[in-house]
């Protein structure tokens, strides 16, 4: 498994957002939410912490997904943090003491944790707060109250105008705090349904012009609903000054691969030099649910990354069997590296270090399968011939004739196109758009 450094097409390059990319400049960038366990325990063993052997003479060091040093194995160069775990943080980890002339890091504001108790904002000190923290970053998400839990019982918020008005205070004081111009702002979306999207952005529009935007909420990543925002933001003239557009809570390939298309579709008949990204927590998440990335998976109809149960049980303590998945940690791991006695503290057959080793895996295999994904779709437009992911395919010719013509009239036509996607229904209960627990150092 190697990273992908070249434009994948002669065509639609973005501007580069840092030097020697691993994502190339025609794609959409996947940024994935490091959890600051993670971060904190490869910091502090490359300082010299004691932790076990790693597989096959592996090096702390290397394990540093955000170290430019770490091309020929593994790195990343765009991540998230969140407020909502990490600004209490104050340790040193790998996300604080990066190479920022290499890398980008997004800042979630913690919202998602605010709603839900997690994280309290009562005041302006409590909002300067998470705003300073997120100034050490590089892309920030501004500070805003989820309108999908309202779904869900239990949420701090009773309504869609409780979501918005709070939001609203919020971005006022955003507005009239950020002192760090070198931040780049991204302007968060919401709204459970199409009403109420068009309400929050109209509203929110209003009130903080931001470098770019954050699509959020249950319509986030329905190809119809999106392309339908992009044309109404270019007539308002909301686009034309902006540098990015932000995907949160998502990372399917079929839609990895769409988000490409899309980014490539505004940079061409656009002529916007605007780059898309998307995110989620899952090679971390997945631990919480003893899931290990496999192979991507590719036929007539879908795209997808598979998951299956990671090794766990005491036959596997010692034993010189490889790990069964590729990535650059899975080809050099037996599973008598990663399964170990149980402690008192253990469910499973695992410590720390299994659960860092699972998710380094879990990330490049991920990783590589989007970039997998966006390699084989570009093969096949050359000939729009799809036999990978049909669906998928006529989705991508719609994204590039819609966007050319700025048409409602003909994304309505082709409705029925995006409605048979993975997400062409709202989607109410896909993976949190936050992190929302660190898994990474539960035994």
């Amino acid at each position: 498994m190697e990273n992908q450094t070249k434009p994948a097409t002669p065509f639609y390059p973005a501007p580069p957002t840092v030097p020697n990319d691993i994502t190339p400049s025609d794609q959409a960038i996947y940024v994935p939410a490091i959890t600051p366990g993670f971060a904190k325990s490869i910091y502090a063993w490359i300082q010299g912490a004691d932790h076990r052997a790693l597989p096959s003479g592996t090096k702390p060091g290397e394990l540093n997904i955000l170290d430019p040093a770490n091309g020929e194995f593994f790195r990343i160069s765009h991540g998230l943090t969140s407020a909502g775990l990490a600004l209490n943080q104050n340790s040193p980890c790998i996300i604080t003491e990066r190479d920022k002339a290499c890398t980008k890091i997004f800042a979630d504001s913690g919202g998602y944790q605010v709603a839900s108790n997690k994280l309290v904002v009562q005041s302006d000190a409590d909002r300067e707060r998470i705003m300073r923290w997120q100034e050490k970053f590089d892309i920030c998400m501004t500070l805003d109250v989820p309108t999908g839990p309202l779904r869900k019982p239990g949420y701090n918020y009773r309504t869609f105008a409780d979501c918005l008005t709070a939001t609203l205070t919020h971005l006022d004081f955003y507005d009239n705090n950020k002192n760090n111009e070198s931040v780049w702002w991204l302007n968060v979306l919401q709204g459970n349904d199409q009403k109420q999207c068009d309400i929050w952005y109209q509203k929110v529009r209003k009130k903080f012009r931001g470098d770019g935007w954050a699509f959020a909420g249950p319509l986030r990543h329905n190809f119809y609903q999106l392309l339908r925002r992009l044309i109404l933001m270019h007539q308002d003239g909301e686009l034309q000054e902006k540098r990015w557009i932000h995907i949160l809570g998502t990372s399917e390939l079929d839609t990895a691969v769409l988000l490409t298309v899309l980014q490539r579709a505004i940079v061409t008949h656009m002529k916007l030099p605007i780059r898309i990204s998307y995110d989620t927590s899952s090679p971390f998440r997945n631990l919480g649910w003893n899931q290990a990335y496999t192979l991507p998976t590719f036929d007539a109809e879908t795209m997808t990354m598979p998951t299956r149960d990671a090794p766990d049980d005491p036959s596997y303590i010692g034993s010189p069997v490889r790990w069964p998945w590729p990535s650059a940690i899975g080809n050099r791991m037996i599973m008598g590296d990663f399964c170990v006695p149980k402690s008192e503290r253990s469910r499973r057959y695992r410590d720390v270090v299994s659960n860092h080793l699972l998710a380094h895996h879990n990330l490049h295999a991920l990783c590589w399968g989007i970039a997998q994904a966006n390699r084989v779709f570009d093969a096949e437009n050359v000939t729009h011939k799809h036999t990978i992911a049909e669906p998928v395919g006529f989705a991508a010719e719609v994204i590039e004739e819609v966007i050319s013509t700025r048409s409602l009239t003909l994304l309505d036509k082709h409705q029925f196109v995006f409605d048979g996607l993975r997400h062409g229904q709202f989607d109410y209960d896909s993976e949190a758009q936050r992190i929302d627990t660190d898994p990474g150092n539960v035994e």
